[in-house]
Parts: C-alpha cells; structure tokens; sequence
C-alpha cells in the first residue's frame, strides 16, 4: 500500500502544480495562496521518489498530511462561500474538485501509514 500511496503522490503532485499554475494564469493571488500548494505538490513529488527508491514512508506521510491540512483548509473556506451565498460563479465546482482532492489525500495518507508494501 505504500508503494501505491506513493505512486498517486507523483500523480497527485504533478497535477496539484500543474493546476494552480492554470488557475492562476493572468491572475495570481497574493503569493502564501499558492505557495503552499507548490510546497505540497513539491514534498509529493519527493516523498513518492524516495519512497520508491528508498522505501522508506516518513516524507512521504508527512507530504500528505500537509496537503490534507492545506486542502481542508480550502475545501471548508469553499463550501462556507457556497453557504453564506458569497460565492462567484464557478464556486460549486471547484469546491467539489477541492473535496475530491481532499479525500483523495487522507485516502494517501491512510495508505501511507500502513506496512505492508503490496
């Protein structure tokens, strides 16, 4: 499970960094928005390497529980617009991508945890 989990932490990393550069095109934030998702794209990324290469799972469950704190905290600031009817358009989507890559890290985290190396 842990070779797994850092197999969807490549994925995941590549696609998180590839992402916020495309939703940020001609229109940047004020930089601690986005920087936090490259520093978890990026400790994704390394932790799956070193967890292929070296099997170990330390950096790797570390990057997902980053990622999990970073999405949570996304994913909730979302969902409160939506409630709050504060939302732009396109709110509802994203928040339902956010929420799909929020499980999908503490499913990555979970599985990182584990021993076995199936």
């Amino acid at each position: 499970m842990i070779r797994k989990s850092a197999f969807i932490a490549l994925i995941f990393g590549v696609f998180l960094a590839i992402a916020e550069i495309v939703r940020n095109w001609g229109g940047w934030q004020p930089w601690p928005f986005w920087v936090v998702d490259f520093i978890a794209a990026g400790a994704l990324i390394w932790g799956g390497l070193r967890t292929l290469n070296q099997g170990s799972s330390r950096l790797l469950s570390a990057a997902w529980g980053v990622t999990v704190g970073v999405f949570w905290m996304s994913y909730f600031s979302h969902v409160e617009a939506l409630v709050e009817g504060t939302q732009v358009a396109g709110e509802g989507r994203l928040a339902l991508i956010i929420g799909v890559m929020l499980l999908v890290a503490i499913v990555g985290l979970f599985m990182s945890l584990t021993r076995r190396t199936m």
